[in-house]
Order: structure tokens, then sequence, then C-alpha cells
């Protein structure tokens, strides 16, 4: 009996290696926004050593197809995941994109990125479900998006970078010090 399980779990093992394995590099494919698909797998390609253009390039039409897939969902009043899905992921790469615009010495543009990133980051993190059904017996269904969490992180990250973009340069320091009055 222990040689055939043993001689089972053998051809068992074979038969597992043998077989065609599964494509754990599947290409990435975002099922709420089909249209941001491409550039998220491009955004994946990137190495932290490529130039920050490529790198804003790709971030910004990231952004670009977040926010088409947003009105789209919009349009299809799919606010809650489809909206505020879209609108997390515009901001989430929206970090990404004014990174690369610093590394650019762009520090207007990134700003403005980075306000746009919490703005929308902001409105999921703020939003609640109004909802009242009939089964409720008249309680209301407060909870937040399925995406609190993520506006959350995002938001500390753009307020981290505004603070560090609105803070006044740190003074230059001086070789000698300076000479004190004498009395």
């Amino acid at each position: 009996m222990r040689l055939l399980t043993g001689v089972l779990s053998l051809a068992v093992a074979a038969a597992a290696l043998a077989a065609p394995a599964t494509r754990a590099d599947a290409a990435f494919s975002d099922a709420l926004c089909p249209e941001a698909s491409q550039y998220v797998i491009a955004m994946g390609a990137l190495a932290q050593s490529d130039p920050p253009q490529k790198i804003y390039d790709a971030a910004h039409a990231t952004t670009n197809a977040y926010s088409t897939c947003a009105k789209r969902q919009l349009t299809d009043a799919n606010v809650e995941p489809g909206v505020h899905y879209a609108q997390t992921r515009n901001a989430q790469f929206g970090i990404v994109e004014a990174r690369a615009l610093l590394a650019l010495n762009r520090p207007a543009e990134a700003k403005a990125v980075l306000e746009n990133s919490k703005r929308l980051a902001q409105e999921v993190f703020d939003w609640r479900r109004s909802g009242n059904g009939a089964s409720d017996l008249g309680s209301r269904d407060n909870r937040p998006s399925f995406y609190h969490d993520s506006a959350k992180d995002i938001l500390d990250a753009a307020n981290a970078m505004l603070a560090k973009l609105n803070a006044p340069p740190a003074p230059a320091a001086s070789a000698s010090p300076a000479a004190a009055p004498h009395r």
C-alpha cells in the first residue's frame, strides 16, 4: 500500500510538472477600467532608472485613462465602486506623475497634479453611502467607499509632498559664522 501511495504521489508530481505552466506573468487587465489596462502595463514595464520624462509620459497617459474611465462610470451612474475606483487609481498614478515632474524640475506642474490627486482622493475618502433600503426599516447605510483606506494613503502622500513643495527653502549655510556684535 505504501508503495502504491508513493508511486501515485510521484505520478501526480510528475504530471503537475509536465503540465503547461499557468502564466504568472499574464497581462494585466483592468475589469472596471479596461481603457487603462495598456497604460498600467506600460507603467509596470518601467524601471526606477528610466529617465523622468519617460516615467512622466507613462504616468500622465495612465491618469488620463483613469479620468476617462471615471467619466464613463459616472455616465453609467456607477459611483461606487466604478467612479471611486477610477478616481483612486487616477490619484495614485498622479503621485507618480508629480514625482516625475519634480525630477524634471517642474514644481508648479507637480503641485497642480498633487492638488488634483488630493481632491480626487478626498472625494473618495469623504464619500458615504446614503441608501435607505426598505428592508432597513429606516436605518441608513453610512459605510464609506470600498477605496476609503487607499484614498487615505494617497491623501497622506499628496499632503506630504505638498508640504515639502510649500516649505520655505532652507537657508544657505555660510562658510564662516556670523560675527557677533561686541558690547
